[in-house]
C-alpha cells in the first residue's frame, strides 16, 4: 500500500468516526427528554406485574382484617406463578428469533 492510499483510508477513518460521533450527539439530543427516557426503558425493560401483585397481597396479608387474607393469598400465589413467567424483552426477542433461524436452517 502506497503512502497515498494509507492517507485516503486514515481521511476516510477520520471522517467516518467524525460522521458517528454527531450521529451519536444527535440521538443523545433526540432521547434526552425525560418522557422519551422513560418510554424507551418501559419498552427495553417492561414493568413487572408480578412483583406488585405480590406487594399488594403482601399488603393486604398485613392489614388486621382476617378477611383480606384469602384474597392477600391468591395475589401472592398468582404473582409467584406469574413470577416464573418473564415479559418478553427485546434481548429475549432476540435469542428466540436466533434459535428459531437456527432450527429453520437444520431442517433445510
Amino acid at each position: 500500500m502506497s503512502l497515498k492510499q494509507g492517507a485516503r483510508l486514515a481521511k476516510a477513518a477520520a471522517v467516518s468516526i467524525a460522521r458517528t460521533s454527531q450521529d451519536r450527539l444527535r440521538t443523545a439530543g433526540g432521547i434526552s427528554d425525560h418522557s422519551t427516557k422513560e418510554k424507551l426503558r418501559s419498552v427495553v425493560s417492561p414493568p413487572d406485574v408480578s412483583r406488585s401483585l405480590k406487594k399488594a397481597g403482601a399488603a393486604l396479608m398485613m392489614s388486621p382484617d382476617p378477611f383480606t387474607d384469602v384474597p392477600a393469598a391468591a395475589l401472592i400465589g398468582i404473582g409467584l406463578a406469574m413470577s416464573s413467567r418473564r415479559p418478553l424483552s427485546l434481548e429475549s426477542l432476540v435469542l428466540e428469533t436466533r434459535r428459531l433461524s437456527r432450527d429453520m436452517q437444520s431442517l433445510l
